[in-house]
């Protein structure tokens, strides 16, 4: 008895999740990439200068590299001890926003789900460099957000917890990506409350100007058109002659070519996540195939494809549709067939947002999940105006696929009531999923 007791114990989830990534930070290798730049930064300019003359020559993220320029200057073992506790506060701070912080089966399944990411990918730049910009703000976003959610409970918000949650955001959507992922959210939920005839709480509007604040600064920085033309330069010569839609068509294909066509475990398991929240609603046959469609999909082009690509060729039509100025260029626009790629890309994030929809039902959870969902997406296809769109890489992807884990989350809790029989399969693969990927990231 009390064994049991402990497994249902809500504070376990998230000490496993920690304990794990402890081990795991403890031995990845550190001093690569950026970091060694940044780490001696503060040894030859002052916080202030160096400010100054990263805002004036090369990007408008100017608290998110002061803080990024403080935490490498400390000794390495600090980074090793808080960047596991803030992504343990992912975790906790996701469950929190559904009201399930007290649920031992929904604090494991948000733990196993971040083990399923496959965090290598935050190490291109350097571990210390990249996680600072990227897991950070999202912490501070997804902190930022709790006192909306007590809101739309009808509980009060302290005034200490609402000015709490604008400074966070301050910081959160300092990182460009962050701030079109929280503008879209915040967005959704004014349209949500419109529709349901609600009045918007100030704070949705506080934060909602913070986040307009950081893009006008953004968009007037001098070192972002600076080091955008020195990109274009570097990375992709013939940027300035692209119109909207080519950029557009550009940064869609690349977001979801890289969970579609790609071994991308996060967006799989979402899919699977609704199709098991579809068949747990409906037993008619269409909506049911309708959530088999994504996981197919991504099971025979991505997580399958590069043995079904061996065994039928034809396959590879597909991914090698997308080139580096996208699926249809200005050469190939007359080829109908090159449109086929992307079209398909397009179709399954359709059915994808539309079997959300299945799986949850009419709610406000369903609307949550699928402007989250959105806004990450939307955060990956920004890249798609950036000449980097390839060379930052895949870890441009990270809060696309945090929005993926959620919606996976909140279908868990969907099925938590009267469905429980089809979290199994979704447990097994999850738990399948995070062994794999953890083991992989021993010696990274």
């Amino acid at each position: 008895m009390k064994q049991r007791s402990l497994w249902r114990d809500a504070r376990l989830p998230y000490l496993v999740l920690l304990a794990v990534m402890l081990a795991l930070h403890a031995q990845w290798t550190l001093g690569t990439g950026d970091d060694p730049m940044y780490a001696t930064m503060l040894e030859k300019y002052s916080l202030w200068d160096f400010s100054l003359w990263h805002y004036s020559t090369w990007s408008a993220r100017t608290l998110v590299e002061a803080v990024l320029c403080i935490v490498e200057s400390w000794p390495t073992w600090i980074w090793r001890l808080a960047d596991p506790v803030l992504i343990t506060l992912d975790a906790w701070l996701a469950a929190r926003l559904l009201n399930a912080h007290r649920s031992a089966r929904v604090g494991w399944m948000a733990a196993g789900l971040l083990l399923c990411y496959d965090w290598a990918q935050l190490s291109s730049a350097g571990w210390v460099c990249t996680t600072l910009v990227f897991v950070w703000p999202l912490t501070a976003a997804l902190a930022a957000a709790q006192p909306l959610a007590h809101a739309l409970r009808g509980e009060s918000i302290p005034w200490w917890s609402a000015a709490g949650s604008l400074l966070l955001m301050l910081y959160a959507a300092n990182m460009e990506q962050v701030m079109v992922a929280v503008g879209v959210c915040l967005a959704g939920l004014l349209v949500w409350q419109a529709a349901a005839r609600r009045r918007p709480h100030w704070l949705v509007w506080a934060q909602l100007a913070v986040v307009a604040a950081n893009g006008v600064y953004a968009l007037t920085c001098p070192g972002t058109a600076a080091r955008a033309a020195g990109e274009a330069t570097s990375w992709f010569i013939d940027f300035g002659m692209r119109g909207f839609f080519q950029n557009a068509e550009l940064g869609i294909s690349n977001a979801l070519s890289g969970v579609i066509y790609a071994r991308e475990m996060t967006f799989f398991l979402m899919c699977a996540a609704l199709c098991c929240g579809i068949w747990a609603r409906y037993r008619c046959w269409a909506a049911r195939l309708m959530g088999l469609f994504p996981v197919a999909a991504v099971l025979v082009l991505g997580v399958l494809g590069q043995p079904l690509t061996q065994l039928f060729p034809k396959l590879s039509f597909f991914k090698n549709g997308l080139t580096v100025k996208g699926t249809v260029t200005v050469v190939t626009a007359w080829e109908w067939k090159r449109y086929l790629p992307f079209l398909f890309l397009c179709a399954v994030f359709a059915v994808c947002i539309v079997n959300l929809y299945l799986a949850l039902g009419h709610s406000a959870r369903a609307w949550a999940a699928g402007t989250a969902l959105c806004g990450g997406f939307a955060s990956r296809a920004m890249l798609g105006f950036s000449p980097t769109v390839w060379q930052s890489g895949d870890r441009t992807a990270f809060f696309f696929l945090m929005a993926c884990l959620f919606v996976t989350l909140c279908v868990w809790q969907s099925l938590e009531d009267t469905k429980r029989r089809f979290q199994r399969p979704l447990a097994v693969l999850v738990v399948l999923c995070a062994a794999g990927t953890t083991l992989s990231l021993i010696g990274a």
